[in-house]
Formats: structure tokens, sequence, C-alpha cells
């Protein structure tokens, strides 16, 4: 498998699709800015963040849910992102934690639907309820 690779293990490249990358690049980070992912699990769009601000300034991880973080910190060691501080907190409560963000993403927490085009049983096993 493609995830598998010796190149991939080194952090050579993360495998994204487009509802991943698109995001990142609207939000265009730059180098040495203060910047908050806030629902950052597993890390791809963080490490994609890293590398548009070439491992400069400071990047925030954010994510609510302690579990999902352990992918992140992974996929960040993984990458060699060097700029990056992990944190877990309700993003609502982010703004007396930190703040003086120059960018913040907040790619909420999804429903899964972007994978439908990969596993059209996804369509099957969602209801009304999953995307409010």
């Amino acid at each position: 498998p493609v995830g598998a690779t010796p190149e991939y293990l080194a952090g050579h490249y993360m495998i994204q699709s487009a509802s991943s990358f698109l995001p990142v690049m609207a939000l265009g980070a730059q180098e040495q800015e203060k910047v908050l992912d806030m629902c950052s699990s597993p890390g791809g769009k963080t490490t994609y963040i890293a590398a548009c601000m070439k491992n400069t300034g400071v990047l925030f991880s954010n994510d609510a849910n302690e579990q999902r973080l352990k992918a992140t910190v992974g996929n960040v060691q993984r990458m060699g992102v060097r700029n990056c501080v992990v944190t877990n907190y309700d993003g609502r409560q982010y703004p007396t934690v930190n703040s003086g963000f120059d960018r913040v993403l907040l790619d909420a927490p999804c429903s899964g639907l972007g994978v439908i085009s990969k596993d059209p049983s996804v369509r099957l096993q969602k209801d009304e309820g999953d995307i409010k």
C-alpha cells in the first residue's frame, strides 16, 4: 500500500484528498505567522500548513478530541514539522488560552460524506442527523 512505503514512513509525502488540501490553500499561511488549525486531527492539514510556512513562525494544531490527537502527533513527527504545538482544547475556550493569530483554519469535524467517492456505501449509512 502507498501508505506503507519507505518514502511515506520517512515523511516524504502525505496522502490527502482535495477536501483536505483546498482549505489550506485558501488559508494562505505565510512564513513567520502565528496560525491556528482549530480541528486538526489527524494532522494532514496541519502538516501542509507547516510546509506552506516553511517550518517558520508558530503553528498551533488543536483538537478537542484527545484520542484523535495521537494521529496528529504521529503525522507531525513523521513529516518533520518543527514549528508546531499540539493542543487539546474545546475551540470555544481557545481565546482564553491563546489569541492574536494571523490566521485560523476551522475546518470543523466532518460528517464523513467526503469519502462517498471512494466508498459509496457511506451514503447509505448517513442520515439527516449526521449533517446537522
